[in-house]
């Protein structure tokens, strides 16, 4: 059986489409970095202000429910949500993280580059579309395989070869694990290799230099749940991302097992996420559905630059990435599951 597994593995990293992809991106993004190569950036000056002394993380409510006109549940569970951050912010201050010099007066700057809230600015973001999109296609090349090569009346007449779905899954699971790492690898690498961050590392990112800058509320500091270090929050974002590009390929493969095509199923999965898109604009601001919503994993995607942090005016609840990918994943490997017993069983047409 082990040689099914590696059998199916080599179908998906032998296909030249797929590594045509890998190196597109990776010298879309060395190009992109190439670009701010002339920044002068300082990780050696402090900042001189403690910028969390005395700030209040409820004023930041209070502008969300008066500008917007929340009201009922969502306005008390915004209140809820500022008033949990409080004790972070006061934990913040006494530890002084603002006086973290990071990247000196180019922080904001570097930041959005490497995480803005725009994902498509920041390398970040367009790293995660791209492991978007290279996990949909594995997803999708992995479970049409046999239709489009015109060998699933061979395979599939089997027993063995109706068994078969289980391992074109755990292969295109590390294909796409070890390409997705492969592609983050070099991109940040160039990153890296581009601007000296070798004294910032250590730096708090709430450092006084970065901010968030909100319609709202206009600028206010960078607040994180929990304390992160360049490294450490750059580790996380890395690590949160996985679990985001496992949640589309299992998409990927899902459609693949329905659709059984390759290019109707790519189409499919564009309209889908189309409409988890267009979905909260039929809720009112005002209905907890519509933010449950924007937990899907397009929208974890699209705020990505807010991950870890309280989240704006945007979630209801702290943590909203980590709930929003861990419910998804939940939901579609059960999904998964599933529709492999059914095809199993031959609830699915050869």
């Amino acid at each position: 059986m082990r040689t099914l597994f590696w059998y199916e593995l080599k179908k998906l990293i032998t296909n030249k489409a797929l590594w045509a992809f890998i190196v597109l991106c990776v010298l879309f993004n060395i190009g992109t970095v190439l670009l701010n190569s002339n920044i002068e950036i300082d990780s050696s000056t402090p900042f001189p202000v403690n910028v969390f002394h005395g700030f209040d993380t409820l004023e930041i409510a209070e502008v969300y429910i008066t500008e917007l006109e929340l009201s009922g549940r969502v306005a008390r569970f915004m209140r809820a949500k500022y008033y949990a951050l409080q004790p972070v912010v006061y934990d913040m201050a006494l530890a002084g993280v603002s006086y973290d010099a990071y990247l000196g007066i180019q922080s904001h700057f570097m930041h959005q580059r490497l995480f803005s809230i725009f994902p498509i600015e920041g390398l970040m973001g367009r790293l995660y579309f791209m492991g978007i999109l290279l996990s949909v296609f594995l997803g999708l090349l992995s479970t049409t395989y046999e239709k489009t090569n015109n060998t699933e009346d061979c395979i599939y007449a089997t027993k063995t070869g109706r068994y078969l779905l289980r391992y074109k899954i755990a292969a295109s699971l590390v294909a796409c694990l070890g390409l997705y790492v492969l592609l983050v690898l070099a991109s940040l690498f160039s990153h890296i290799l581009v601007f000296d961050y070798a004294n910032a590392w250590d730096s708090s990112i709430s450092s006084g230099f970065n901010y968030l800058l909100d319609q709202f509320t206009g600028m206010r500091p960078f607040i994180t749940w929990r304390s992160f270090t360049v490294a450490s929050y750059l580790l996380a974002h890395v690590g949160l991302s996985i679990g985001l590009i496992i949640c589309f390929l299992f998409f990927g493969i899902i459609v693949g097992i329905c659709s059984k095509n390759e290019y109707i199923g790519f189409l499919i999965v564009i309209l889908i996420n189309a409409a988890f898109v267009a979905l909260p604009s039929l809720f009112s601001i005002n209905s907890v559905v519509r933010y449950v919503v924007m937990h899907s994993p397009i929208w974890i995607w699209w705020h990505s630059g807010l991950w870890f942090t309280d989240g704006g005016y945007i979630t209801l609840w702290r943590h909203f990435e980590l709930w929003g990918i861990g419910i998804s994943l939940i939901l579609l490997v059960a999904l998964c599951i599933l529709l492999v017993k059914m095809y199993e069983k031959k609830f699915f047409t050869k």
